[in-house]
């Protein structure tokens, strides 16, 4: 009974770590409609313009291609795995043989906003903005790279409303869909009506989306360490030593 009270508590450890990292999740939600509202409805009556008319948009390298004896290196690449709602996972990086000009055209900047191209319905408008974590690094051809060149919109906004349920409708209603799997093509990409709410605004959202984004960096730290410490106690509970 003693040993169950110390792995129950570890467990209710682990437990809390994980529920604070869905709150955090729910607070960054509730800010982006205390602040704009649904954009569903667009309540505010913000100027709607299309995605190409605020960003140039690309498509990424393809694998498997020929490169005809060009010189190449060896450089990290971002996969479909990789580009999750709202966050980047680095936890499994590959890297790909490109040249130099591939390098310049493919290369990531801090700001780019990443899109999946879809697969199951649940991608379409899954993404997050690219921070720079890895240097260099490039993007596959399932991968749209958004990249903002108007002052009207700013990447955070931008990524948060292309995720929200207004993103995800218009995908679901643009997108080519066959037995399950749903793709949008760069067409209907940049043909995204983005509602314009003001610049200062959306970098007041910025700030808030790093400030998120530092909190769950550190929780998620936290919660590593209260899985470890569930293991660890495991083991010794195995080995008789609790």
């Amino acid at each position: 009974k003693r040993i169950a009270a110390i792995l129950d508590k570890a467990d209710e450890i682990r437990k809390k770590r994980a529920e604070a990292i869905k709150l955090t999740e729910e607070l960054l939600r509730s800010a982006f409609l205390e602040m704009f509202g649904d954009p569903v409805t667009n309540p505010k009556g913000w100027e709607v313009k299309s995605l190409e008319s605020l960003a140039e948009i690309g498509s990424g390298i393809t694998k498997g291609r020929k490169l005809k004896g060009n010189p190449v290196s060896e450089v990290p690449y971002m996969r479909v795995a990789n580009v999750q709602d709202g966050h980047i996972d680095l936890s499994e990086i590959k890297t790909i043989a490109i040249t130099s000009a591939e390098a310049e055209r493919f290369a990531l900047r801090p700001g780019d906003v990443l899109l999946t191209e879809g697969g199951d319905p649940d991608k379409l408008g899954r993404g997050a903005v690219w921070r720079g974590e890895i240097e260099p690094c490039i993007h596959q051809n399932h991968i749209f790279k958004v990249r903002c060149s108007s002052k009207a919109s700013v990447p955070e906004y931008l990524s948060a409303l292309i995720g929200s349920d207004y993103g995800k409708q218009y995908f679901l209603k643009a997108a080519k869909q066959t037995t399950g799997i749903a793709t949008i093509n760069k067409t209907q990409l940049s043909a995204f009506p983005v509602i314009l709410p003001p610049p200062p605004l959306q970098h007041a959202y910025a700030k808030t989306v790093v400030q998120v984004a530092q909190l769950t960096h550190r929780l998620g730290e936290e919660l590593k360490k209260a899985e470890s410490l569930g293991e660890a106690l495991t083991q010794r509970a195995f080995r008789g030593e609790l």
